[in-house]
C-alpha cells in the first residue's frame, strides 16, 4: 500500500473546504469555491486525523448552496428578461465563489499501515483542510469492497443511490478489461451483507 506521506503529496487533487462540523461517522464541510469545482454526490475526500497521523476517508453524499445577503437580493431583483441576466447568471455561477456546505461520510482511514474500513479513530478537528482523494487514492480505497459497509450502516445518508455511484465512478479509473469483475465482485459483496433484504439489493444492483 501507498504510505501516508506518499498520499498526502499526491498531485491532481483539489482543497475544497475546512470542516464545520464533525462526528465519528462522517463531517460537514464549509467551502466558498466557484461552482465547476464543487464535488459532486459520490465524491471521494479526504482530512488528516490524528494530528495528521492518518487520513480519514469519505464520501460526498449531500451538497447545499447557502444564500448570503447578496445572493438573496439579486434573487429577488434579477429577472429573465433583464439584458444584463445572462452575465449576472454567469459571473454567479463561475467567477462568485458560492457558500456551500458539503456533507461527508466516514468509510474508513488510511496510516502507515494501510487501508482500515469502518469507523475512523476520532472525527478531523475543525478548520482542518479537506481535499478530494486522487484517481489512484481511489483505485487504492476501493480495493476492498469493505469500504461499502460503513455506507449500508449509516441510516442518515443515501446509501442505495451513494453505492452505485461510487462504484461506476471507481471502476472508470481502472483498465476497461477488469472493469466488469471489479462490479461482479461488489454485486457478490453486497448480496452477502444484504440476502435476507432482495429489494433493497435489486434497487442497488440496478444502478449498475
Amino acid at each position: 500500500m501507498t504510505h501516508h506521506s506518499e498520499i498526502t503529496a499526491q498531485e491532481n487533487t483539489i482543497r475544497i473546504g475546512n470542516v464545520l462540523r464533525a462526528d465519528i461517522r462522517g463531517f460537514v464541510i464549509a467551502s466558498r469555491i466557484p461552482e465547476p469545482q464543487v464535488p459532486t454526490f459520490g465524491t471521494f475526500v479526504r482530512v488528516p486525523i490524528q494530528q495528521g497521523e492518518a487520513d480519514l476517508i469519505g464520501l460526498v453524499y449531500d451538497i447545499r448552496l447557502q444564500d448570503d445577503p447578496f445572493l438573496r437580493n439579486l434573487a429577488i431583483t434579477v429577472v429573465e428578461g433583464d439584458p444584463q441576466y445572462n452575465e449576472i447568471i454567469k459571473d454567479q455561477q463561475e467567477n462568485r465563489a458560492l457558500p456551500v456546505e458539503i456533507s461527508v461520510v466516514a468509510v474508513g482511514y488510511h496510516d502507515e499501515d494501510g487501508y482500515h474500513y469502518g469507523l475512523p479513530p476520532q472525527p478531523p478537528m475543525i478548520l482542518h483542510t479537506i481535499t478530494v482523494c486522487s484517481k489512484e487514492e481511489v483505485r487504492h480505497i476501493t480495493e476492498s469492497p469493505d469500504f461499502m459497509q460503513p455506507i449500508l450502516d449509516n441510516r442518515d445518508v443515501p446509501a442505495d443511490e451513494l453505492i452505485p455511484r461510487a462504484l461506476l465512478r471507481s471502476s472508470k479509473l481502472r483498465p476497461e478489461a477488469i472493469r466488469e469483475d471489479f462490479l461482479l465482485q461488489a454485486g457478490r459483496y453486497l448480496a452477502h451483507i444484504l440476502g435476507r433484504d432482495p429489494i433493497r439489493l435489486e434497487r442497488i444492483l440496478r444502478h449498475f
